[in-house]
């Protein structure tokens, strides 16, 4: 009985056109997402790679100069875009791209493309993972609102229940249907960028992609299966295929467009981020203070660059200097991040009101561009810039002027500049993003357990029979 009530609703819901023409159209924006996405990360890539090795090559041969000027020119390293940014670009179209490594400061990224963007932007980015969160759950609601209001409007329900279909047949028979028509437009299109994507991937990292992929897979699947048996416990409950669809449409519009952003704004009320201005007093201010105890303690000076510090200490100050503005720079950094993630946290946890908030979390941490990987980059990054600034002081103190007159006119050569490492930024493996997002991947889980056991609450009741 299963399978007989899979077969006949599938070939009620093809011979509809409901989902010939709405399934149609999404397969198309689908398509076109993955198109888009594909091209850009392609083009991205490859501009931020050929600028990575023309940036370093300008440092490889700069000539000879002071150590020093060529730390305050230091050099700009560009974030790669991981493989399955294609599916779902996350947050990157809005934290930028590059860091520029000079001497003393942590610097932002820059060049966010979403300060190029039109107001558009607003509503969304077209991409495969926004048609699949936002417009494959209005498509589930389109075809199946009338799953079994409408047997019951049409007087087949009793004739079902009388020829001995359990509830429990009957349930999982329309789910399989609608289930079935829903997999049979995305899976197709998912096998084939799969397949192309696995292929163009590096082999050392097919293992890892293709784990990631499988994780959004079992995702997206515990999400699209959550509307499926919602759909149908409404469609079970209410009985008026009408009053079910403004239920799950109205269910649909709060959810999925106005509690995301609501749990935005709710989030950055609760964890407040300081203006740009305040942050940077601040961390001039801290930043101050450090190096004039450091400086203190190591030379006996007051205040930095004192008169009273010979040039041939020089070198051994800027070492000084800098580490003192390290732990001042993680902790300021640090306390900074710590909120952003705590808003991400929070915005996580409205999925149990929301259940897409928590699939973004969960697509934007395997696709690997979430702020946890984006923190991640500008670790490594700060790593670089430190390692610079190290090389450089040592160096100065190497070959310190004994004579304390000639400090400016120590002119390094290209040995000094080979001697910085090229940047090189591994992307993190699947089980850094299981770490941070596992959490959300539980509550799909559970939300998916509670959504199937009040769709077989609803096709139980008494009154169904």
């Amino acid at each position: 009985m299963f399978a007989f009530i899979a077969a006949k609703d599938t070939r009620e819901i093809i011979r509809d056109g409901r989902l010939l023409w709405a399934g149609g159209l999404i397969c198309l924006l689908l398509a076109v997402a993955l198109a888009a996405g594909w091209q850009r990360h392609a083009q991205v890539n490859s501009e931020r790679s050929a600028g990575q090795a023309l940036d370093y090559e300008a440092w490889l041969q700069q000539g000879k100069r002071h150590p020093h000027d060529a730390a305050e020119q230091g050099m700009h390293v560009f974030k790669p875009e991981p493989p399955l940014s294609i599916l779902d670009p996350g947050i990157e179209p809005y934290v930028g791209s590059t860091v520029w490594l000079q001497a003393h400061r942590q610097s932002e990224l820059k060049f966010r493309p979403a300060q190029d963007a039109t107001g558009l932007q607003r509503f969304g980015e077209l991409s495969p993972a926004w048609v699949l969160q936002v417009l494959m759950p209005l498509l589930i609601i389109a075809i199946g609102f009338n799953a079994i209001s409408g047997e019951y409007e049409r007087g087949t329900l009793r004739q079902l229940l009388s020829i001995g279909v359990s509830p429990r047949s009957l349930l999982l028979g329309k789910a399989a249907a609608l289930g079935g028509c829903t997999a049979l437009l995305i899976v197709p299109v998912g096998l084939i960028f799969s397949a192309i994507l696995l292929v163009r991937v590096e082999a050392a990292a097919r293992l890892d992609v293709l784990s990631r992929i499988g994780f959004l897979v079992l995702g997206y699947g515990l999400y699209l299966g959550f509307y499926v048996f919602l759909t149908l416990a409404v469609s079970a409950f209410v009985r008026s295929s009408r009053a079910a669809l403004v239920i799950l449409l109205s269910f649909w519009v709060a959810t999925a467009l106005i509690a995301p952003r609501a749990a935005s704004e709710a989030a950055s009320l609760i964890y407040p981020t300081p203006s740009r201005l305040d942050f940077d007093q601040h961390l001039s201010h801290d930043i101050g203070e450090a190096a004039d105890q450091a400086w203190a303690a190591n030379f006996g000076v007051r205040t930095q660059w004192d008169a009273a510090l010979p040039l041939s200490k020089w070198g051994a100050a800027l070492k000084v200097d800098d580490h003192a503005g390290y732990g001042v720079l993680d902790q300021t950094f640090g306390r900074l991040w710590d909120t952003f993630e705590r808003q991400e946290r929070l915005q996580r946890w409205a999925g149990f009101v929301a259940p897409i908030t928590a699939l973004r979390s969960f697509s934007m941490g395997l696709a690997g561009t979430d702020f946890a990987q984006h923190r991640d980059f500008s670790s490594a990054a700060e790593a670089q810039r430190r390692t610079i600034q190290d090389i450089v002081s040592d160096d100065l103190i190497k070959h310190a002027d004994p004579l304390g007159n000639a400090h400016f006119t120590y002119k390094a050569g290209p040995e000094l500049w080979a001697s910085v490492p090229q940047f090189h930024y591994a992307l993190p493996p699947v089980s850094f993003a299981l770490t941070h997002h596992w959490q959300s991947l539980l509550l799909l889980a559970v939300l998916f357990g509670l959504a199937t056991g009040l769709a077989y609450r609803a096709v139980s009741r008494p009154l169904m029979r």
